[in-house]
């Protein structure tokens, strides 16, 4: 089964292929100033390498949040597009959840934290058991950075592009507990959310076109204003 994974939650797009669980292409990219001006000529140049059409692909998953709400909203317009257009079926993949997957060797707690603006952290919890199963602790939180640390208890590594920011924070809070993943190097990755996509694909599951939404788990600021 060939699927289609995309990520645009954050500054970085990522587009990947995989074929059942194994990855075929990936590239990412740094959106300078919209997500839409790099999309589609990054899912362009990641087909072309995988040797695939977008017709022969199966299956699309797309991050639905939290994140950027402009992003979130690029990506999951294009996937519709193309789910309307050709008849794929459609996966919405958790944000966090396909952030921390990017995690192999470590036993501690996992903390994927992006930042959310208005000094607040996107962030959930997640442990790997002896099966090297991953199995989330929280749900998705949207909170101050000192309220999330003050959850963490044991051993904790941190990803996500709330590291940056609030990098010497985690390390004054929590000390040797705590390991950090450079953004750079551990940014969200198309081909992990192909693979989440593929694995709900398999057991029959998949979104509504009509009704999938992303996660913002905090309102949007429009809102936030006409309720005031």
């Amino acid at each position: 089964m060939l699927v289609l994974g995309l990520d645009t939650a954050t500054w970085v797009a990522s587009v990947g292929v995989t074929r059942d669980e194994e990855p075929l292409a990936e590239e990412s990219c740094r959106a300078v100033s919209s997500h839409t001006e790099i999309l589609f000529p990054l899912i362009a140049r990641v087909l072309a390498r995988a040797e695939v059409s977008l017709a022969e692909v199966n299956g699309l998953g797309v991050s639905i949040g939290p994140g950027s709400f402009t992003g979130l909203r690029v990506a999951l317009g294009t996937v519709k597009g193309f789910a309307y257009a050709l008849g794929h079926k459609i996966v919405g993949v958790p944000t966090l959840d396909a952030l921390a997957r990017t995690v192999t060797a470590w036993d501690g707690l996992i903390c994927p934290i992006l930042d959310a603006r208005k000094r607040e952290v996107y962030a959930a919890l997640f442990r790997r058991d002896q099966q090297g199963i991953l199995h989330k602790l929280t749900p998705d939180l949207v909170l101050a950075p000192q309220a999330l640390l003050e959850r963490i208890t044991a051993p904790c590594l941190f990803l996500g592009d709330g590291v940056e920011p609030y990098g010497e924070l985690i390390q004054e809070r929590c000390g040797s507990t705590a390991r950090l993943l450079p953004f750079a190097t551990h940014h969200p990755r198309g081909v992990v959310v192909a693979r989440m996509a593929w694995e709900r694909l398999c057991r029959g599951e998949a979104d509504d076109l009509t009704t999938l939404v992303p996660c913002y788990v905090r309102s949007p600021e429009a809102e936030l204003k006409r309720r005031e």
